[in-house]
């Protein structure tokens, strides 16, 4: 099919489940979500996945959260540390244990339950971001913790990978040296950026190429999601981080308005749409009561060790279960452990499918779930 013709699909399905998903008063996000089931192979067949909506996408959830970056105070991030830390925790060895108690009792290997209990570690906060910011809830102490959490949870979880790849060839040095890594990334960029990106931004504004300050803060974006990825984090965290460096610019409500407008305008809603597109709902039944049991473990995991965490950190009950709830989606992540488990020949092509339909389960039902959660 043309690209063109590609883009002028996604974003027609993007706008019409937008705007029907307002009309219900339900999050935009879920519009998106089901009129790219219904345009994708699985209903009409109009549009299929391809490298090129992969790679539209990839942009869109880069450029979402860096804006959350931007709407986020570090100094409300530090004051939600102790319970984001805590669901942290919670969110990713609870799952864990859990998933390969089950795998295990369903039959699967010591070390195949290993795999498919780190699958269920990592929580993608793409859609949670989209959800809350659609509910205006992002800037609240339950969105700054769960953003918070998400960040920990995906460098223990790039920690896991890590250990779980040494099962092949063990190296303490290499495990070390990636912890190593993230912790440079963090404390070199937080402080680079916070000290020069003022003054650059300052310098960047008095160009007269039209512009000019969108397009800095677009390679700024991107520059850092590289580089973040380049250690291997996930290039969201980079972004998220450069979008925290930039909100104490001078500048931050023109670039904010500016990336925006080009985010939600095309890049945002291809992302989504795109995940619906690749949903394949005949794939569900197929792997049947395992995929099911897994899926159960994985959402009440995360409820469960996040809700607690947060609990412990001084939540009350109700927000407590906001956290766990917004902590439950999986994508990226899981996706790459459970690929390198295939790779290495430790999982089956049957864990892979089910790491599939857990992403596509708990991506769709992750923003119905917070809509009803933060209903008063």
């Amino acid at each position: 099919m043309d690209l063109l013709l590609t883009i002028i699909l996604f974003l027609i399905a993007a706008k019409i489940g937008e705007e029907i998903a307002e009309r219900i008063k339900m999050p935009p996000v879920m519009g998106e979500l089901l009129f790219g089931i219904v345009i994708g192979p699985s209903i009409l067949g109009i549009v299929a996945p391809s490298e090129f909506t992969d790679m539209l996408g990839s942009i869109g959830i880069i450029v979402l959260l860096f804006l959350a970056g931007m709407d986020t105070d570090i100094s409300d991030l530090k004051k939600s540390g102790k319970p984001s830390f805590l669901s942290a925790i919670g969110g990713v060895f609870i799952p864990m244990i859990f998933g390969f108690a089950v795998a295990y009792f369903l039959g699967f290997s010591k070390t195949e339950s290993i795999f498919i209990g780190a699958i269920l570690t990592a929580t993608s906060v793409g859609i949670t971001v989209r959800t809350l910011v659609d509910m205006k809830k992002l800037d609240t102490s339950v969105g700054m913790t769960i953003l918070g959490a998400a960040v920990i949870d995906d460098i223990i979880g790039i920690m896991i990978l890590t250990v779980l790849g040494s099962l092949a060839s063990f190296s303490i040095f290499g495990f070390f040296g990636v912890i190593g890594k993230i912790l440079l990334f963090f404390a070199l960029a937080l402080y680079l950026g916070f000290k020069f990106m003022p003054y650059i931004m300052r310098k960047v504004q008095r160009f007269r190429a039209p512009e000019a300050l969108l397009s800095f803060s677009l390679i700024f974006m991107l520059g850092i999601s590289l580089l973040a990825e380049s250690i291997g984090l996930a290039a969201i965290i980079g972004a998220f981080f450069g979008g925290i460096i930039l909100h104490r610019v001078s500048q931050k409500e023109i670039i904010s308005e500016k990336v925006y407008s080009l985010g939600y305008s095309l890049f945002i809603p291809i992302f989504f749409v795109n995940i619906g597109v690749e949903t394949d709902i005949e794939a569900i039944p197929e792997v049947g009561l395992l995929a099911l049991a897994i899926i159960l473990v994985a959402v009440i995991g995360k409820i469960f060790g996040s809700g607690i965490g947060a609990k412990l950190g001084g939540f009350k009950y109700k927000d407590s279960l906001k956290i766990g709830i917004g902590m439950i989606p999986r994508m990226e992540v899981a996706l790459i452990i459970a690929r390198t488990g295939l790779k290495l020949g430790i999982i089956g092509e049957s864990v892979f499918s089910i790491t599939i339909v857990l992403v596509m389960v708990t991506t769709l039902i992750t923003p119905l779930l917070l809509k009803l959660a933060f209903r008063e």
